[in-house]
């Protein structure tokens, strides 16, 4: 086997879930979260928990993640040697999951990511038609965009009101205490921007940045706001943003084309690539490693 330290993975777009900062922001809010290597082929994030008489349950979500130059059979030797029972895999892994011996038991999940520029215009180019004039219309609605930290006291009514729109739209998202204890593991990295009209808030959106990729963690517009197109104006005002930061990649989070289109439609009308996941797999031998 080729050998290479995970290091070579500091620059990696790697997803939320196998980011440093989401570890941090784990064990603020006291979970067993730790980074390990995986043979010189990669890394993985592991979440460990004491589950009754099974004994200590090793989890994964969103990787493991390898380097693109090692084999199936690299990687599945590496994966049995992290002795985990469950990973919610990333995208392209089912081969290597079976090799390592996991079976499958939940099929995969697509999620929408969007390549950044530095150039708005190129940027909008990626956009599909209807997507673009929506956001000109947006950036000539006047609204004020304005990018800050997140901050709890401040930004509780945006937490409020994500939750009204989960309990509306019967969706559930990852806890707010995992959003604000990254925001106070990852200072500077918890970013909350604002589409004001009048000194009004009519749309948010608040992104999580880890390296380099950040993801798309709480969207809320009122009625004034998407009638503005706001959310169209702000994504390509965000994109833009972040690949100032450096930042190369945007996870717009999950595409569900059946039970919300209409969400699915502005992800992937902004030029965002569908990017269908690997699936939940679990692994029963030496369950008590």
């Amino acid at each position: 086997m080729l050998m290479r330290p995970a290091t070579d993975l500091t620059n990696h777009p790697l997803p939320l879930q196998q980011s440093p900062g989401f570890a941090r922001a784990l064990k603020l809010l006291g979970r067993d979260a730790v980074i390990e290597p995986l043979q010189g082929c990669g890394q993985v994030l592991v979440l460990r928990r004491a589950l009754g008489g099974l004994g200590c349950v090793r989890f994964a979500s969103r990787g493991p993640v390898f380097l693109p130059e090692f084999s199936i059979d690299d990687r599945a030797s590496a994966l049995r040697s992290a002795r985990l029972h469950l990973v919610n895999a990333g995208p392209g892994d089912a081969a290597v999951m079976r090799r390592a011996g996991f079976f499958q038991i939940l099929s995969p999940a697509t999620t929408a990511i969007l390549q950044l520029d530095l150039d708005p215009g190129a940027q909008l180019a990626r956009a599909f038609g209807k997507w673009r004039n929506a956001a000109r219309q947006g950036m000539a609605a006047n609204l004020r965009l304005r990018q800050r930290l997140l901050c709890p006291s401040r930004d509780g009514w945006l937490l409020d009101a994500d939750l009204a729109q989960q309990r509306t739209k019967r969706f559930r998202a990852l806890p707010h205490a995992l959003s604000l204890a990254f925001a106070q593991a990852n200072p500077g990295d918890a970013l909350i921007l604002t589409a004001s009209e009048g000194g009004t808030p009519v749309a948010a959106m608040l992104f999580l940045r880890h390296g380099a990729m950040a993801t798309y963690q709480i969207g809320w517009s009122g009625p004034r706001g998407r009638a503005l197109r706001a959310h169209h104006a702000m994504l390509l005002d965000a994109a833009c943003r972040f690949a100032a930061m450096g930042v190369s990649h945007l996870d717009l989070g999950t595409v569900d084309t059946q039970y919300a289109p209409g969400l699915a439609r502005f992800k992937l009308g902004s030029g965002a690539a569908a990017q269908v996941l690997g699936g939940t797999w679990a692994r029963l031998p030496g369950w008590r490693g």
